[in-house]
């Protein structure tokens, strides 16, 4: 079998890794230059970046290779009240004019992708769909512009509905529902799947990529906490192991579905990342804890189908 960079893009999510590499001009593209030099990563994802002569030089260093990047503005819809799945439409129109600046600085800085999420869970079940219906109509207007030229893919992520981060899209079905409805009329929004928010919607990760195969740009191993009582409860980004329910066997299981049902492959090279928050310090090592992780992962994958191929032809 394939070594995993020859049928993914191993990516790294330098927001997490380098988590405070916003707040100071050149840091994001010191973190961009230090994982772009190990040479273990063909994809990456930074949160917004406000500094134009940063972003051209990111540009810069990305021109030329076969990267994928992912400009994430999660941030700057938590932290501006930029609600793209409001109700209330003035409160949502005046959202899109907040965010549509930001594709044009996801261009400059070599981006290919940006990503988003939805508004807050609102307090019952109607409004939420109501919700989920201005958020469809947001996301028709986004890839409208996101498709001048030079042309961004939108990734919409759903996150968890009631536990945690508790957004309005969270459910597997409802965002495939949404990529089929802008499908029908030619354009194209893809899916970022999570399986710390799918294990916590109380769905299964392989079950999930399945129903959003069609649309699904990029996959996050994330491990979570389903236990209530414990203090870090939900999505933390913690790293794989206890408290939270994904490990390293865990991770493997799922590759190993992903490449029987063809997400993984030659052709296609889905951008697929670790996502663990550094919280003690070392940039360096966290870098190669992700990486390490994903290729340990798909490593088992194909030792077990090696001795299962070997034991069949001893069978025969």
């Amino acid at each position: 079998m394939s070594e995993l960079h020859e049928i993914a893009r191993p990516g790294l999510m330098l927001s997490q890794v380098w988590p405070q590499s916003r707040e100071s001009e050149g840091e994001t593209l010191r973190a961009m230059q230090t994982a772009v030099e190990s040479g273990r990563f063909a994809a990456f994802q930074t949160v917004e970046i406000p500094f134009p002569a940063e972003r051209r030089e990111m540009a810069r260093l990305l021109q030329g290779n076969d990267f994928r990047y992912t400009y994430c503005l999660t941030r700057v819809l938590n932290e501006n009240g930029i609600d793209l799945s409001a109700i209330d439409n003035t409160h949502r129109r005046e959202s899109l004019r907040a965010i549509i600046p930001h594709l044009d600085h996801a261009r400059e800085a070599g981006a290919d992708s940006v990503s988003l999420i939805s508004g807050s869970c609102p307090g019952s079940e109607s409004d939420r769909r109501h919700a989920l219906v201005a958020l469809a109509d947001s996301m028709r207007e986004l890839v409208k512009a996101a498709l001048e030229p030079p042309a961004l893919n939108i990734l919409l992520e759903p996150l968890d509905v009631a536990s945690h981060k508790n957004r309005a899209l969270g459910h597997t079905r409802e965002a495939v529902a949404i990529c089929a409805e802008l499908a029908d009329d030619d354009l194209p929004l893809f899916i970022s799947l999570d399986t710390a928010h799918i294990i916590l919607n109380n769905e299964d990760p392989v079950e999930a990529l399945q129903m959003a195969l069609e649309y699904t740009a990029d996959f996050h191993y994330c491990n979570c906490v389903t236990d209530r009582e414990h203090p870090l409860y939900g999505d933390n980004h913690i790293p794989f192991g206890p408290p939270g329910v994904l490990d390293l066997a865990e991770i493997s299981a799922i590759m190993k579905h992903q490449s029987a049902l063809t997400y993984f492959g030659a052709r296609r090279r889905p951008v697929v990342m670790c996502e663990v928050f550094n919280s003690e310090g070392n940039s360096y090592e966290m870098m190669h804890y992700c990486i390490d992780t994903m290729e340990s992962a798909w490593r088992s994958v194909v030792l077990h189908d090696e001795r299962d191929r070997a034991a069949e032809e001893t069978r025969s």
